[in-house]
């Protein structure tokens, strides 16, 4: 499946209360539901998605800006193309609509492991496959 498609689909279940509730922690869907900025929250399981979909760590770094460390703003995470060094953040609108500026260079790289519980679960809310 092509990146594009993955990206809609998974902002397409941003949308949704159900997978809010159930993917989202105690904190994190009341910020988004207060907020009323669907990618509130998302960016760990979003980010895992696309990194275990589209070629992994051959291909991507998945960074983290740390909270309060970094930045007073919750600690966020995004993809960076190895090759290109561009990033990926198909969650920053939940910073951006509220007219912060996310320092990405500030983001330190960190490895995954196993599939979290999150992205299995948000995976299994959309038509994505398995992880």
């Amino acid at each position: 499946m092509e990146i594009e498609e993955i990206i809609k689909k998974l902002k397409v279940a941003f949308e949704k209360t159900e997978v809010k509730e159930q993917v989202l922690d105690a904190y994190w869907l009341q910020l988004n539901l207060n907020s009323g900025i669907h990618t509130t929250g998302f960016c760990f399981s979003a980010s895992e998605i696309i990194y275990r979909l589209t070629g992994g760590k051959e291909k991507w770094l998945i960074k983290s800006i740390n909270d309060p460390k970094d930045w007073n703003n919750g600690t966020h995470y995004f993809l960076q193309d190895k090759e290109t060094e561009e990033v990926l953040d198909i969650t920053s609108s939940q910073y951006t609509e509220r007219g912060i500026v996310i320092p990405y260079e500030k983001g330190k790289a960190r490895g995954l492991q196993r599939v979290s519980i999150k992205a299995k679960k948000l995976i299994e809310l959309t038509d994505l496959g398995e992880l």
